[in-house]
């Protein structure tokens, strides 16, 4: 059983002190993470995680920030141009009206007002430390003996229509691997939100981290951003949200950090399986694919993908 380790954490908070971009990058989000963390507490902030490359690395950015509140291990020692944050009450003037994503896909957009419903049924292969609930499944870590360097990571997974079952699979694994207290939902996102800040996993939640990125469908959006009044309310954070595809690889591989493999079979942006298929530009002339890391031209990221989110 794979676990993430002081020392994998402690690699992005010395990384972070480095003075190339992507150490800047690094402490940015960082710091914008602190920042929240301080002015609402840190159990009033979850994670959105749906197994995404961008999820992925938000993942590992906020276990290194938990990891350092807790050890006293040294925080990032540069401040981003992005400070001071507006927090408390305050919206940035830059921010859209849209709430959780808002895709121009038709489909996409009636997937978000769906009623509640419960997630698709995992994989076989899955093995999972599983407790059912009305509209989701709450998901542990398996093992129980090993101590994460913080305490578990409060997160909620709204699962996308027709998710591919390797996805399903790392999500869940990845419960276990960063010590998540995870949520998994199904139906509209709107009323799975809604759910999720109902029941328990969700009490007292004020911000939720979420893996945006610029560039992304539902990319034009401030760094702190709340949801619509016709949305249930809720801090959006977007610590990645200025990282380019490059950067996003550059974490990834440069620190290590295990992502599905999905990307390493020629997918650059994963969604449904019904509208997502390898990226065309990596197609080699034996029939396979290059890893998504090897994606020449960024503007193509979404080349295998029909139109709605990213991930």
């Amino acid at each position: 059983m794979t676990h993430i380790s002081a020392a994998d954490l402690d690699r992005v908070l010395v990384k972070s002190r480095q003075q190339d971009q992507l150490g800047r990058k690094i402490a940015s989000a960082i710091e914008l993470i602190e920042s929240v963390i301080d002015d609402l507490g840190e159990a009033a902030v979850a994670l959105s995680f749906n197994g995404g490359k961008d999820c992925t690395v938000l993942l590992h950015l906020f276990a290194a920030v938990l990891y350092s509140r807790h050890s006293g291990a040294p925080r990032s020692s540069h401040r981003s141009s992005l400070s001071p944050f507006p927090i408390s009450g305050q919206t940035s003037p830059t921010s859209t009206s849209s709430a959780c994503p808002t895709p121009s896909n038709p489909l996409s957009r009636s997937y978000l007002d769906l009623p509640a419903a419960p997630p698709p049924p995992l994989p076989a292969t899955v093995h999972a430390a599983a407790e059912a609930r009305h509209s989701a499944t709450h998901h542990t870590p398996v093992d129980k003996n090993h101590k994460a360097p913080y305490p578990l990571i409060r997160s909620v997974y709204f699962t996308a229509p027709n998710p591919f079952p390797d996805l399903e699979e790392f999500v869940i694994d990845e419960a276990t691997t960063y010590a998540l207290d995870l949520y998994r939902f199904g139906g509209g996102m709107k009323a799975a939100l809604s759910e999720y800040l109902r029941c328990n996993g969700g009490k007292n939640i004020k911000a939720i981290l979420l893996g945006t990125r610029q560039g992304d469908p539902n990319g034009n959006v401030a760094a702190l951003a709340p949801t619509d009044p016709s949305w249930p309310q809720v801090l959006r954070v977007h610590p990645v949200l200025d990282w380019s595809y490059d950067d996003v690889w550059d974490f990834l591989r440069q620190l290590d950090v295990p992502y599905c493999h999905l990307y390493d079979e020629g997918y650059t942006s994963l969604g449904s399986t019904n509208n997502t298929i390898p990226n065309p530009v990596l197609r080699r002339d034996d029939g396979g694919y290059e890893p998504a890391w090897k994606l020449d031209d960024p503007s193509l990221e979404r080349a295998g993908r029909n139109k709605g989110s990213s991930a």
